[in-house]
C-alpha cells in the first residue's frame, strides 16, 4: 500500500535553540475537511499557505484557492531554477527609488537571496525542476484581464460534450447558469418555483439537445417567440 502524502511545513526545534531541528511534516489526510490559519498581521499566515499549497501540489493534490487579497498568485514565480535572468521582468517593481545598481546586478541578488533561502531548507535545482515539470498554476481572474478570464456564462453560450454523455451533469450546470442570470435580474433564480427558470431551461435545454448553443440572444428571441406549444 503506498504510503499517504506528508506536507513538509518547515522544521521545529525547542524555544532555546537546544537540540537538532526536527521535521514539520502534516500528513495530508489531516485536511479532509475545515482548517484555519490565525495569527497577527506578519506573523507568516500567507507565507504557510502558499507553503502548504505548493507540498500539496508536489504530492498531487488538485487545489482550488479563491484569493481575495491577492497574494497567492506569487505561486507562479516558483522558477524552475536559480538563473538570474528570471528576475527581470520583475526588477523594476522590486527597485527602490533611490537604487544605484543596474537591472542585472538587481536580478543577481534576488536570485542569490533566493537560492540562500531555499537551499536552508534543503530545496536546490532538483528539487526547483521537479516541481516546476510536475505542476501547473493558471489564474482566473473575473472581470481582469491581469490572468485568464472566466466566462460566468459559458454553460450558456458553449454547447458542452457533457450533454452526450452525462446530461444530467449538463443540465446542472445549465441551472446554475439560469439562476445567475435571474439573480442578476432581480427575477427569482429557484429552479423549483421560478417560471422564468423553468421556461429557459426548457428553451435551453432544447436548444442543446439539437447541437446548437444558447446563448442569450437566442433565448430571449425564443421567449419572445417560442417554438414550443406548452410547457409539462
Amino acid at each position: 500500500m503506498a504510503k499517504a502524502p506528508a506536507l513538509y511545513l518547515g522544521s521545529t526545534r525547542a524555544l532555546d535553540g537546544a537540540g537538532a531541528a526536527v521535521d514539520l511534516r502534516l500528513p495530508a489526510h489531516h485536511l479532509v475537511t475545515h482548517g484555519v490559519v490565525v495569527g497577527m498581521t506578519g506573523s507568516g499566515k500567507t507565507g504557510l499557505t502558499t507553503v502548504m499549497i505548493e507540498e500539496a501540489m508536489s504530492s498531487g493534490v488538485p487545489v482550488l484557492v479563491i484569493d481575495v487579497k491577492g497574494d497567492l498568485p506569487n505561486l507562479l514565480l516558483a522558477f524552475p531554477d536559480f538563473d538570474s535572468g528570471r528576475f527581470m521582468p520583475w526588477v523594476e517593481g522590486c527597485a527602490a527609488p533611490d537604487e544605484t545598481r543596474s537591472p542585472e546586478e538587481i536580478a543577481r541578488a534576488l536570485a542569490e537571496q533566493r537560492r540562500t533561502g531555499l537551499e536552508a531548507w534543503r530545496i536546490r535545482e532538483a528539487e526547483l525542476a521537479q516541481f516546476a515539470s510536475s505542476t501547473e498554476v493558471r489564474v482566473i481572474t473575473p472581470g481582469s484581464s491581469a490572468g485568464e478570464s472566466l466566462h460566468l456564462l459559458s454553460s450558456l453560450e458553449r454547447r458542452s460534450a457533457r450533454w452526450d454523455t452525462d446530461p444530467e451533469a449538463g443540465r446542472s450546470a445549465l441551472s446554475a447558469a439560469i439562476s445567475l442570470v435571474l439573480r442578476l435580474l432581480g427575477r427569482d433564480p429557484d429552479p423549483a418555483k421560478s417560471r422564468e427558470h423553468v421556461l429557459l431551461s426548457l428553451l435551453a435545454e432544447r436548444r442543446f439537445r439539437m447541437g446548437q448553443g444558447a446563448d442569450l440572444n437566442a433565448l430571449l428571441h425564443e421567449v419572445t417567440d417560442p417554438p414550443i406549444d406548452e410547457v409539462g
